[in-house]
């Protein structure tokens, strides 16, 4: 199969779930013997927490964005004529898929999240309403040209139908997929601390963007209700521009000897920065489509707990429903307090790898491929 993959950048490009996911979902295909070609903007422009703000500079890179992706894409479709157009972001996607419509070559849609959505419940660039309206109408145009869509979760496939009329029965859910062998290796929490260089105490992990939808205040917030005398820390991993903000939080709650912020950690550390956790932290508040966090954490054998906000509730709720809590700091705080006194309670290293397994790609791609296979029938 030749498949032609547009989106906004690999895990090469920026770092994030749905980076990780496009990257992935390539490598896989590749490896079982289909042809793959990749765009994305990350080839053009910086994408991600390497992004500047400010009105010239977004407009410079949209003006990129549309001669180097979009061009580029219109041009292979209607030059190689693939079997089939993949759009991994509906932006970086419109080109692809207006060329895919004039070959009459079948679209599949991964949907990895509502773009506009996003930049209201984000509050950072974009979050104008004439820039709403736009990415609205392309979002629109690409998911509804789309022979099929796939989604993370059902919870975005209930997006999809509500906020931009594609119809149920184009809608296929498949969860992500993750490479295994990096979690393979097993680490105690305190092997994990010393390697990464702090404090050998109970620990609680997240890793996010820091943005106002990941939940990280809350999380902050909840660190601060518990006892000094059973107060876990709380590592944080993750860049994004909340974090200032998120920093003076801490220290106003007098917790600056309970909560760092480690920046990006290299792919090859995530394993033992998970690792390092007695538990890993999910608190998000909202738009969440499931959460490659989740299956990180439980591949490298932690438990998690999650706000019961989307996705979350499909990945965490079959394995450890009790570990799923209310989207605010109080719920937040009780259930680290009850997971802290009560190790026994939660699921052990080996449960965790083996619900985490279930997720290799090794399992994942083949539903990508009769996903592909059902739009090019």
């Amino acid at each position: 199969m030749k498949v032609l993959v547009v989106g906004l950048a690999t895990f090469e490009e920026m770092t994030g779930g749905s980076a990780r996911y496009l990257s992935g979902m390539v490598e896989n295909l590749r490896r079982r013997g289909h042809e793959v070609q990749v765009i994305t903007a990350g080839q053009t422009v910086a994408t991600g927490s390497t992004v500047r703000s400010g009105v010239l500079r977004q407009v410079g890179r949209l003006g990129k964005r549309l001669w180097n992706v979009h061009r580029r894409a219109i041009v292979t479709v209607l030059r190689d004529r693939p079997d089939l157009v993949n759009v991994h972001f509906a932006y970086d996607g419109l080109g692809a898929v207006t060329a895919a419509r004039l070959r009459r070559i079948p679209i599949v849609v991964m949907f990895q999240g509502p773009w506009a959505a996003e930049a209201l419940a984000t509050g950072l660039r974009g979050s104008w309403p004439l820039s709403i309206r736009a990415r609205m109408f392309i979002e629109r145009r690409v998911y509804r040209s789309a022979t099929q869509c796939m989604v993370l979760s059902a919870a975005f496939g209930e997006i999809l139908v509500r906020d931009y009329g594609v119809r149920a029965d184009r809608i296929r859910v498949i969860p992500p997929g993750l490479d295994l062998d990096p979690f393979r290796e097993s680490r105690t929490p305190s092997e994990a601390r010393t390697l990464l260089g702090v404090a050998d105490r109970p620990t609680v992990v997240t890793v996010r963007r820091l943005v106002n939808r990941m939940g990280i205040d809350l999380l902050i917030d909840a660190i601060a209700r518990l006892p000094a005398s059973s107060r876990p820390q709380l590592l944080v991993a993750g860049t994004g521009p909340e974090r200032d903000a998120l920093e003076g939080r801490a220290r106003d709650a007098r917790l600056e000897a309970d909560v760092r912020f480690l920046g990006r950690v290299d792919d090859a550390l995530l394993p033992a920065f998970y690792a390092a956790g007695d538990l890993c932290a999910v608190p998000t508040r909202s738009l969440e489509g499931f959460g490659y966090v989740v299956i990180e954490s439980y591949a490298a054998g932690r438990p998690v707990l999650a706000t019961a906000i989307g996705g979350l509730v499909e990945v965490v709720g079959p394995f450890d429903p009790d570990r799923l809590v209310g989207a605010d700091p109080a719920s937040l705080a009780e259930g680290l307090a009850r997971a802290m006194a009560r190790p026994e309670s939660l699921p052990t290293p080996e449960s965790c790898r083996q619900y985490a397994a279930e997720f290799g790609w090794d399992r994942i791609v083949p539903r990508v491929e009769a996903v592909f296979r059902e739009a090019l029938a």
